[in-house]
This record gives C-alpha cells, structure tokens and sequence, in this order.
C-alpha cells in the first residue's frame, strides 16, 4: 500500500484563495512527480465557508493569467470543521487569522498549521541549508518537511507579521488576484520543491 498524505488549505470562504492555492499545489505536484503525485490528496475549506457556492469564475481566469492549469477539480465550498483538520497531515492557510482559527478548532493540530507564505518560507530555509533528507516517495518528503517546520517557526518569522498574509482575493480587483496567486504559485513551488 502506498503512503498517502494530506493537505489541507484554508481561506475564508472557500471560494477563491483556498481553491486557487489547491490547484496550484495539485499543478507542481503533477510536475514534480508525475503520477506519483497521487499519493498527495489535496482539499480545501473555508472557516466562514459559503457551504455548496461553486469556485469563483475570476480563480479560472488567473490561473491561466499565471499559465497555470485550471485544477480547482469543480468541488463546492465548504466549511471547516474538526474532523477536516484531524484528517489532515498539513493545514495551510492564507493568513495568520486562518491559522489561529484552524488552530483554536484543534489545539493539538498547532504543529502541522501554517500559512502558505510561512511554510515556503521555512522550506527555503531547510532546503538551502540541507537539513531535509532525500526522501522516497512524496508522502515521505512532506511528513520530513511538516516534522521539522515547527523548530523553525521563530528564526524565520518576517519583521512584519503580515508578511505571512495572503490578501482576499474574492471579488478583488484583477490586479490584486493576480499578485495573491503569484504570491501563492511560488510560496507552493518552493515548498514543492524541497519534499
């Protein structure tokens, strides 16, 4: 049986930022590591969800604005609860509100909760210093990376906490969408990279 592992990412209604960060993950997982990419299951959940609202059209059209694929996989919003974040290896969320949410739903859960900027951040520390061992299979590579990331929380924290915050994108100006989902693509191709 193959390992698995599970991400989960988090905004607030679960229409935007969440699907969008979900399809930019599947995106470099799929590149990275071709089918072996299933075995990394990837949801999303909103913590004031707008329950069975389909992804917002505007998440399709920045995503090709990025050349990225549209992979948001057409599942409705829903709402964040606390069997969703049991069930995950990883929550990632957009800002550091989301993740005390997350984290004040599940106290135990405080070690494997990050913000997207946050955990990539942590990544490009660990990778450019060596300290993440090769690892066989994807699931492998993320449970590395989520079992050291909490030693690193402090030495890596930005002078402006805000620095960790992704902005609402949910019927933002195009701009705005568009710098968020750079900001996302490249915080999650970093992570990627390193698992």
């Amino acid at each position: 049986m193959r390992a698995r592992f599970e991400v989960l990412l988090v905004c607030t209604a679960n229409v935007s930022r969440s699907p969008m960060a979900a399809s930019l993950l599947r995106h470099h997982l799929l590149e990275r590591f071709g089918e072996r990419a299933a075995t990394i299951r990837v949801a999303s959940a909103g913590t004031a969800a707008l329950a069975g609202v389909p992804v917002d059209r505007d998440v399709a059209t920045v995503l090709r604005t990025l050349g990225r694929p549209d992979l948001t996989g057409g599942d409705p919003a829903r709402q964040l609860d606390a069997g969703l974040v049991r069930a995950a290896d990883l929550v990632l969320t957009m800002t550091r509100e989301q993740r005390g949410a997350v984290i004040a739903l599940v106290p135990p859960a405080q070690r494997r909760v990050f913000t997207v900027l946050e955990l990539a951040r942590i990544a490009r520390m660990l990778g450019a210093q060596g300290r993440l061992p090769a690892s066989a299979s994807p699931a492998t590579g993320w449970k590395a990376l989520v079992g050291a990331a909490p030693a690193w929380r402090g030495p890596t924290a930005p002078r402006d906490p805000a620095g960790d915050d992704v902005d609402d994108v949910h019927r933002a100006e195009p701009a705005v969408q568009v710098k968020a989902a750079r900001r996302l693509d490249e915080a999650l191709a970093a992570v990627v990279a390193v698992v």
